[in-house]
């Protein structure tokens, strides 16, 4: 009785410890705004804007398994962001909000707000990571992106769309 209880015991173990093995650390922090004490920037005499972000699509994974399956069932989107080496603003003074194209689909990749990231000289990468599902049940990515920068004042910078296409996993 005892041996059973036993092997019980370290099979729950072994089966919750795979159920929840799988944890990512989002890539991106929160971007907080201070609209208040905010002093917008000038250049050349005029309240500088916020310049497109170039944006690459650097890799996109699908999930390959159903949910529970460790982290075979995320999918990722990873981006990196170029910030013009002109601007005014530099990249830990900027947040950038990720939207698709229609505002509403595809939810649950992107974050809601705007996001920052650590910046490594005039490029920041992020990755998104959603509950994607085993290729059976997911939808082809198709759909644009678009990625627009927003400082500490809340001014909204011109929007670059890029597009997000891939198959089921």
């Amino acid at each position: 009785m005892r041996n059973l209880l036993i092997s019980v015991f370290i099979s729950f173990g072994l089966f919750s410890a795979q159920s929840i093995a799988c944890s990512f650390a989002p890539g991106y922090y929160t971007f907080e705004t201070e609209p208040e004490g905010f002093e917008m920037k000038m250049d050349k005499g005029l309240i500088a804007i916020l310049p497109a972000p170039q944006v690459q699509i650097d890799k996109i994974t699908r999930g390959s398994a159903a949910p529970g399956s460790s982290c075979d069932d995320a999918g990722m989107i990873h981006i990196t962001i170029k910030w013009p080496s002109d601007s005014v603003y530099t990249l830990d003074e900027i947040g950038f909000y990720f939207q698709s194209e229609n505002g509403l689909e595809p939810d649950l990749i992107f974050p809601l707000g705007p996001v920052r990231g650590k910046p490594e000289g005039n490029e920041v990468k992020f990755f998104f990571v959603w509950l994607d599902g085993h290729p059976k049940y997911q939808k082809p990515l198709n759909f644009n992106l678009n990625v627009f920068a927003i400082n500490k004042g809340l001014q909204i910078g011109q929007p670059t769309t890029v597009k997000i296409e891939a198959g089921k996993g």
